[in-house]
């Protein structure tokens, strides 16, 4: 655990949250559901923890709390976060923000980077992985890995090594989109070799769990509709994610006034700042390392988090 905490406020990002050891993937890079809760009772007895409206007032007051305070939040919308997150913080009576990609509860469909974590997952040579990148990326684009500028890849990772970074960073961005999807797609079902859609069912929340959430004064927040680089699209492309993401929300009736949004992958540019503006959003995550204090509290649309492991 860290040590040294002080009045700051610390906006925790979590995942995947299960128990991993006993699961179909139990190589997963996730954290065991016991470490969760020791996690969160650790937090409780520490912190002052946070629901969104009191995180809202802090901003409108521009004044931190006196007690050292931390706002969880959960990204993606896994199943995880029903099946186990949900009945322990309801059961101690915490709140919590989930920030779903509206693509996987509508259409069923499973995120890249998703699919990227369980090919990973299920294929342990990395190197076999590479070779196959490789060898779609020449049937597909017709290119080599110095055509695309493998070189030119930043392989800093705060938690992965340099194979896997490197996959990531090819599968999740370097490699142009429509031929990345592919090639995704193409690993998943040879290495996974499951449904896209019964995958998804097993790995997202539904409809009905993102409401009973709600019901439960849980917080809905955004995490896009397609789980896109939002700093890589264009501004009118950023707006179709935004206005898409909250429209289901509001159809589902899970949209609150205090609604904030979470950057996919942490991506974003001045286009998106000023889309968040003209859609009235309260606040917006990042992945920026960092916590909450005088400096950058009034910088509402680049709040900084600190990932689970950072508390271990």
């Amino acid at each position: 655990m860290m040590n040294t905490f002080n009045n700051n406020i610390y906006i925790v990002m979590y995942h995947y949250v299960r128990n991993i050891k006993k699961s179909d993937y139990p190589n997963l890079n996730g954290l065991e559901f016991s470490d969760f809760k020791k996690q969160i009772l650790f937090f409780k007895k520490n912190f002052n923890l946070l629901s969104n409206d009191q995180f809202i007032e802090i901003i409108n007051s521009k004044k931190l709390p006196k007690k050292k305070s931390i706002l969880l939040t959960f990204d993606d919308g896994y199943l995880d976060h029903y099946q186990y997150v949900y009945p322990f913080l309801k059961k101690h009576n915490l709140s919590a923000n989930f920030y779903p990609s509206i693509m996987c509860i509508k259409n069923k469909k499973v995120l890249d980077v998703n699919k990227v974590h369980f090919i990973l997952e299920k294929e342990k040579n990395k190197e076999k992985i590479l070779s196959l990148i490789f060898l779609y990326l020449k049937k597909y684009l017709n290119k080599t890995p110095e055509q695309i500028k493998i070189n030119k890849i930043n392989l800093t990772s705060r938690y992965d090594d340099k194979k896997t970074i490197l996959i990531k960073r090819l599968l999740q961005n370097h490699i142009p989109l429509p031929f990345r999807e592919k090639i995704v797609n193409k690993l998943f079902g040879d290495i996974v070799n499951i449904s896209e859609k019964e995958f998804s069912e097993k790995l997202y929340m539904n409809k009905k769990h993102i409401q009973e959430l709600y019901k439960n004064n849980f917080t809905i927040g955004s995490h896009g509709y397609n789980h896109y680089w939002w700093g890589k699209l264009n501004e009118d492309e950023q707006e179709i994610e935004i206005k898409k993401s909250i429209n289901y929300l509001k159809k589902i009736k899970v949209f609150d006034k205090n609604f904030s949004v979470c950057f996919p992958y942490g991506s974003y540019n001045l286009q998106t700042l000023n889309l968040l503006n003209k859609y009235k959003i309260k606040f917006a995550l990042t992945t920026k390392v960092g916590k909450v204090n005088n400096k950058n509290l009034a910088n509402v649309f680049e709040l900084p988090r600190f990932d689970t492991n950072d508390f271990k």
